[in-house]
């Protein structure tokens, strides 16, 4: 009787154990990706967490003033003119201004280059002496009504000026309107990029929030927030659209 040995893998076999690992590997790839995106989406809070701390010790050292999103006050080739300047010397890392989970964005710390930021504060603390811009006071966090609901931070489209990117600030007065609360009036907000669909807009119309994590194109993709009080939230598009039915979030806090 033959004994069997050892012997090498029939070309049968081998294409066996190569579908085999070829489904095993799909079956692994998606969650590996979803384990990356996971991580960025954690690092990308993290760095959000780190500025809400850096408003704090503005408000701090400054009888409780706020960074301005845009001081209106200063000329536009002034450093002052963007709040990244104020928080920056607070934060000691211009990599804290960036989000892993954005590609293609990057530290735009003045107004030439201020479109390129994947995190923008909420231009409700906009000021302008003329009170024209924005209000002609300077925000304060004293006067930030529940400040454990409202956003000051939020992730944001990045991109060219010249396409109407600008990310370092969203506008908490351009998407669907609180009938009864205005400071319930929810930004313009999507799990896709607004600026690019809404491109015939004027800018100063769009400054969406882009909820970029876990984004599908059906709003189920989520935003890092920023409240007022330092804590970092996380909401779907779909939740913040709801507003007082979902996220309940304050998002004008001026009440204007």
């Amino acid at each position: 009787m033959k004994r069997r040995g050892n012997r090498a893998f029939t070309l049968i076999e081998l294409l066996v154990v190569i579908v085999i690992i070829a489904l095993l590997a799909g079956m692994l790839l998606p969650a590996l990706g979803k384990a990356k995106a996971k991580s960025k989406s954690i690092k990308c809070a993290s760095n959000m967490r780190q500025i809400g701390m850096g408003v704090m010790m503005h408000a701090d050292e400054l009888d409780g003033a706020l960074p301005i999103a845009t001081n209106f006050a200063e000329p536009e080739l002034s450093p002052q003119r963007i709040w990244v300047t104020a928080l920056e010397r607070f934060l000691g890392s211009r990599k804290v201004f960036l989000c892993p989970s954005a590609p293609g964005a990057r530290f735009g710390g003045d107004w030439a280059n201020r479109s390129w930021h994947p995190i923008g504060y909420n231009g409700a603390t906009t000021y302008d002496p003329r009170g024209v811009e924005g209000p002609a006071t300077k925000p304060k966090l004293v006067s930030v009504s529940e400040p454990s609901l409202a956003v000051l931070f939020a992730d944001t489209p990045s991109g060219p000026r010249e396409k109407k990117y600008r990310g370092y600030v969203f506008s908490p007065s351009n998407g669907k309107r609180n009938q009864f609360d205005s400071r319930r009036s929810t930004p313009l907000v999507s799990d896709r990029d607004l600026v690019a669909e809404m491109i015939g807009k004027l800018p100063s119309q769009l400054k969406p929030v882009l909820a970029r994590h876990g984004a599908n194109g059906d709003d189920t993709g989520r935003s890092n927030l920023v409240m007022a009080d330092g804590r970092v939230d996380t909401q779907s598009a779909a939740s913040i659209l709801r507003q007082d039915e979902g996220a309940n979030l304050v998002w004008n806090f001026t009440g204007k």
